[in-house]
């Protein structure tokens, strides 16, 4: 009787095996990766967009609000110290992204968009200006 195959005993299969679990260990890693800095960048943006529409809705005209009026808002004010809070923290936390800022009447409304490595998340928070009690 002549033996087909001299030698073999099963290692192309446990090869093939450990090549495949080796590939399917380094796509979840790498998913898992990607996953989580998309998830990161939203948390993010949500962030960033609170604290630019904060620092925008600081910015009220000084002299109604001692005089006992509501408050109302600078808008070019709450524009620019918005968007100037929203660019040093996109900075510090080290990723890229547009923002957005539109004032209504004592309302700032912040939307930051980021988009890292294809992904593209956003970002939004309303903060309305109120006086204190």
């Amino acid at each position: 009787m002549i033996r087909r195959v001299r030698g073999e005993r099963g290692s192309g299969l446990v090869a093939g095996v450990v090549i495949l679990f080796s590939l399917t260990f380094l796509g979840l890693v790498w998913l898992a990766r990607d996953v989580d800095r998309g998830i990161s960048n939203r948390s993010t943006a949500n962030s960033v967009a609170f604290q630019a529409a904060r620092s925008g809705a600081q910015v009220a005209f000084a002299t109604p609000l001692r005089q006992g009026a509501d408050p109302t808002i600078d808008v070019s004010g709450a524009i620019a110290a918005g968007t100037d809070t929203a660019t040093r923290l996109l900075e510090r936390y080290d990723v890229s992204g547009t923002t957005q800022i539109s004032v209504d009447a004592a309302t700032v409304t912040a939307i930051v968009v980021i988009t890292d490595r294809g992904v593209t998340v956003t970002g939004r928070a309303t903060v309305e200006s109120q006086r204190a009690p």
